[in-house]
C-alpha cells in the first residue's frame, strides 16, 4: 500500500495548539509568553515524535516483546539532548521552564506517537513531584543538582514511584480502600530510621530507577494510619529487582517487581512521616492523574490519525475508505469526543498553572531566586544552607499555603474525572478504528493494533477507573450527602 497521508495532526508539521483551543486566544492577549512557550513545547515534541519516536516504535515494540529488558537507549539519548527529561526544571537552572499547559503539548504529540516511549522521557517527574508535596528547600534542590549534573553528562537517572503490592493495588490509593486492606509490605521503626520488608509489584522504572519513592505502612494492621513514605537509593543494601513484566502494551516501558529485604532507609530519606504517607500519596496524583488521562487522549488521537492516513490510501469496490458516508460519520464522531477530551485536558493543565504547584514558580520568592547568578543557585553553600532546618521549613510552610487542602481536593476531583474520560476515550477509540480498517488494516504494520493494546492499562494505573469514579463521587457528591 503506497502512503500519502493528508498533512492532519502528527503527520503534519504545522503546530496547531491555537487551531485546537481557539479559546486561548484571548489569554494570549494578557500573556503572549505563557501561549508561546506552549506552542513552541508542541513544536519540538512533534518535530521529535516524527523524527526519532514514530519510525522506530513498532520495531521497539517487537524487540520488548522477545525480550522485555530491552530499552531503547538511543532514542532515551535523543530525547536527554533535547533537555526533554528536565523540562520542568526552571531555565535558569538549565532545564526547559515548561509550564503545566507546555508540557500538556508535549504529552499529547509524543503519546500519540508511542505510549511506552512517553513514559520513559517523561514519566520520571514522579522524583520532582515527589519532592515538591514537603517541599523541603534541601532535598528539592540537591534532587534538581542530581538532575541536571546527570543531563548535561547524557547518563541516565530514573526515579519510579512504588505503590502497588501483590495484595493491594488501587486500595493504596483510595482511604476507603486502605482501611480494609491488608498490607503485605512493612516498615519498622529502628535506631536512626526505618527497616523496609516486602514486595512492590507492577512498577514503572522500576528496573531502571536509581531512587525510589517507595509506600508503606508502619502498623500493617493499621495502613491508613501508619502509611509513611520513603526516598530509597537502589543501590541500598537489601534492594533488588525481580521480575520485568511480559505486557500486552507499552512493552517499551519497564515494569518490574521490587523486593525490600530490611532496607535501611534513615530518618532524613523520609518524605512523609507515618500518618502523613496517605496525604503524599494523594498530592501526587492529584497532578498525575489528569496527565494520564491527558495521555489516553493522545494515543487516541494517534490511533484516530492513523486510521484516517489508512483509509485515505485504502481503496475499496466504491473508491477510497475514507470517501465512504460510514466511515466519515466514525471518524467526525471520534473527532468530535478527542476534541471535547482535549479541551478538559487543557483546562487542567491551565489550572496546575494557576493554582496548584506550578505556581511556585511565578511566586515572588522563586522568582527572586531566580536572579541569583547562575553557579550559586546550585552551589554547594547554598545548598547547605537550603539544607538546614529554618530554610527546609520555610520551603515546606510557603509552599502549603499556596497548595491547601481544599486546591487538593479540588485537583483530585478534577483530575480523577479527566483519567476516567482520557483513558475511556484511548479504549473506545483504538477499538472504533479497528472496525473501521478491518482485519487488513489490524496489521502490525499499521500500528493501530499497538494502540488498542497501549490503551487498556491507562485505565487501570494511577487508581483503576472505577476507583477514580468512586473518587469523583465523593468530591462532587459524597460529601454533601
Amino acid at each position: 500500500m503506497d502512503f500519502s497521508p493528508p498533512p492532519y495532526g502528527l503527520f503534519s508539521p504545522d503546530i496547531d495548539l491555537m487551531v485546537n483551543l481557539p479559546g486561548l486566544g484571548k489569554l494570549r492577549e494578557k500573556h503572549p509568553a505563557y501561549i508561546a512557550r506552549a506552542e513552541k513545547a508542541q513544536a519540538a515534541a512533534r518535530k521529535f515524535a516524527i523524527k526519532h519516536i514514530l519510525p522506530r516504535s513498532l520495531e521497539t515494540d517487537k524487540k520488548c516483546s522477545q525480550d522485555p529488558a530491552y530499552f531503547d537507549w538511543d532514542l532515551w539519548h535523543a530525547a536527554n539532548r533535547e533537555k526533554f527529561t528536565i523540562a520542568c526544571l526552571p531555565e535558569k537552572m538549565g532545564g526547559l521552564g515548561w509550564s503545566a499547559l507546555a508540557n500538556a503539548a508535549a504529552v499529547e504529540e509524543f503519546s500519540s506517537a508511542c505510549m511506552g516511549s512517553t513514559a520513559n522521557i517523561l514519566f520520571n517527574t514522579f522524583g520532582v513531584l515527589g519532592a515538591m508535596v514537603e517541599c523541603k528547600t534541601g532535598i528539592v534542590l540537591s534532587m534538581i543538582k542530581k538532575m541536571l549534573q546527570a543531563q548535561q553528562a547524557g547518563a541516565p537517572l530514573f526515579y519510579s514511584w512504588a505503590i502497588t503490592e501483590p495484595g493491594a493495588g488501587t486500595d493504596m490509593e483510595d482511604a476507603r480502600g486502605m482501611e480494609a486492606m491488608r498490607p503485605s509490605c512493612h516498615a519498622q521503626k529502628v535506631q536512626g530510621g526505618y527497616s523496609l520488608s516486602g514486595v512492590k509489584c507492577f512498577i514503572t522504572n522500576g528496573s531502571l530507577a536509581h531512587y525510589v519513592i517507595v509506600n508503606m505502612p508502619v502498623d500493617p494492621e493499621h495502613p491508613l494510619e501508619s502509611m509513611a513514605t520513603f526516598h530509597v537509593p537502589t543501590d541500598a543494601p537489601g534492594f533488588s529487582v525481580g521480575r520485568v513484566e511480559r505486557k500486552c502494551g507499552q512493552k517499551a516501558s519497564q515494569t518490574a517487581e521490587l523486593f525490600f529485604d530490611r532496607v535501611f532507609v534513615p530518618d532524613a530519606d523520609v518524605w512523609a512521616q507515618p500518618g502523613k504517607g496517605f496525604d503524599h500519596t494523594r498530592e501526587i496524583l492529584s497532578i498525575t492523574r489528569g496527565f494520564v488521562g491527558l495521555c489516553g487522549m493522545g494515543i487516541a488521537r494517534g490511533a484516530l490519525e492513523r486510521c484516517i492516513r489508512y483509509s485515505a490510501d485504502k481503496q475499496t469496490p466504491q473508491g477510497r475508505l475514507i470517501d465512504q458516508d460510514w466511515v466519515r460519520f466514525a471518524l467526525a464522531d471520534m473527532i468530535k469526543d478527542l476534541h471535547m477530551v482535549r479541551a478538559a485536558a487543557y483546562n487542567f493543565a491551565m489550572a496546575l498553572d494557576a493554582f496548584h504547584v506550578w505556581k511556585l514558580f511565578d511566586s515572588p520568592a522563586v522568582k527572586g531566586a531566580a536572579c541569583l547568578p547562575d553557579k550559586l543557585l546550585l552551589s554547594d553553600s547554598l545548598q547547605a544552607l537550603a539544607k538546614s532546618a529554618p530554610a527546609s521549613e520555610a520551603g515546606s510552610i510557603f509552599k502549603k499555603k499556596i497548595v491547601t487542602g481544599k486546591v487538593l481536593d479540588e485537583f483530585v476531583r478534577h483530575g480523577s474525572a479527566l483519567k476516567v474520560a482520557g483513558t475511556d476515550l484511548a479504549m473506545k477509540t483504538s477499538s472504533r478504528v479497528l472496525d473501521i480498517v478491518g482485519l487488513e488494516g489490524m496489521s502490525r504494520e499499521f500500528g493501530m493494533e499497538k494502540s488498542f493494546r497501549d490503551a487498556k492499562v491507562t485505565q487501570i494505573y494511577e487508581g483503576s477507573n472505577q476507583a477514580n469514579l468512586l473518587d469523583l463521587f465523593h468530591e462532587e457528591i459524597g460529601r454533601l450527602l
